[in-house]
């Protein structure tokens, strides 16, 4: 297991106890403060009580923030935590995608081949009131038997065979919109991007991975070997079942806007705190071992790995958000809601947490202290 992603010291310590392992064992040696045993009891409970159940990233920043405000004898702040910004309504980012104009002789021109079927189903009342991904199969289904029925008619009708090339072009385009619509306007994508269930944790999140290669199945619609062949209904279906049940990007996102919310007030508080804390010749005081404790239980082993599952979805995701940036079918204020919290989330995230190391690693060295408990 490779070390922790952000904590690095001169000595790279590599840590990678759990929370239950023997190695937490605290001691703190004697003292006359009541408090810092008081420290001690809590941290102990907390290592127990671990074991048996599973915190998102929210839970860990709140003990953490107890047991500092504990340790330390002083009220810390705690800042409120925005949910999502509201992705623009669904009826501002659909595209209205004109039906084909077929007069009465065209119609029957086209019933000896597999278009004319095609084009009576969406004559029916089901067909008028497609879901998104239905309507995406459907205008793929019109693409794949264009051309059969385009070479057919070559041969007895010349001027309706253009009128259908003309057709298929157009259609073509419509494809782009139904694929930009279902994105934008179905209610997995909307709830994928924009409604997360809960934060991430350590473990346990749920279809994480394969939310990210269903994102990238819808993608990969627009490639040139999907335009050759009809959509998989089923298929379809199923990738953006998983999307829902994931949330994937909704929890990422509002994941790493909970650490860019918690993190830079508590580290402004801290630091003052901090440097008030005695290490005479570098020797750390039993209150200097207790808050490295405090670091390494709920920073190192809790809420650090959370960053690190936030790194590795956010890179694994980032080509598709930029390529999605450059796709002129998509609505620009769903563009401006992906930098939102692709880039610029992101980016305050990353900030809050190297900001955060940053002091703790200055704290650490003037006491001669490693991050291990």
């Amino acid at each position: 297991m490779p070390c922790p992603l952000w904590f690095t010291r001169n000595t790279q310590h590599c840590f990678t106890q759990t929370v239950c392992s023997k190695k937490h064992v605290i001691q703190a040696g004697k003292t006359k403060r009541s408090t810092l045993f008081t420290g001690v009891a809590v941290l102990a409970l907390t290592v127990l009580t671990g074991c048996f159940g599973q915190n998102t990233v929210k839970d860990s920043l709140n003990d953490y923030q107890s047991r500092l405000s504990r340790v330390l004898e002083t009220p810390l702040t705690e800042p409120r935590v925005a949910a999502l910004p509201r992705l623009a309504e669904g009826s501002k980012l659909k595209h209205h995608i004109e039906g084909l104009s077929i007069n009465l002789r065209e119609f029957y021109a086209i019933q000896d081949c597999e278009l004319g079927r095609v084009v009576a189903e969406r004559n029916t009342s089901l067909g008028k009131s497609q879901l998104p991904s239905q309507r995406l199969v459907y205008e793929s289904k019109l693409l794949s038997v264009f051309s059969s029925c385009e070479e057919a008619l070559r041969e007895t009708d010349e001027a309706l065979a253009d009128t259908l090339a003309d057709w298929k072009q157009a259609k073509a385009a419509d494809y782009m919109k139904s694929w930009a619509n279902l994105i934008q306007t179905s209610k997995e994508m909307r709830l994928g991007l924009n409604s997360p269930e809960r934060l991430l944790a350590r473990e346990n999140n749920k279809d994480a991975q394969a939310s990210i290669n269903s994102l990238y199945f819808l993608d990969d619609l627009l490639s040139s070997d999907a335009l050759a062949e009809s959509v998989d209904s089923s298929e379809l279906e199923t990738q953006l079942k998983i999307i829902l049940s994931a949330r994937l990007p909704a929890s990422l996102w509002q994941t790493q806007n909970t650490l860019a919310a918690v993190l830079p007030p508590l580290t402004a508080e801290l630091t003052p705190a901090l440097d008030k804390i005695a290490c005479v010749d570098g020797r750390p005081s039993d209150t200097a071992k207790i808050l490295r404790n405090v670091f390494y239980l709920f920073f190192i082993e809790e809420i650090q790995p959370v960053g690190s599952l936030v790194n590795n979805y956010h890179y694994k995701l980032t080509p598709l958000w930029e390529k999605w940036q450059q796709n002129p079918a998509l609505h620009p204020l769903f563009k401006d809601y992906l930098y939102q919290q692709s880039v610029e989330g992101f980016d305050k995230y990353s900030k809050a947490m190297q900001s955060h190391v940053s002091m703790w690693q200055q704290f650490l060295g003037r006491c001669n202290l490693s991050p291990v408990a």
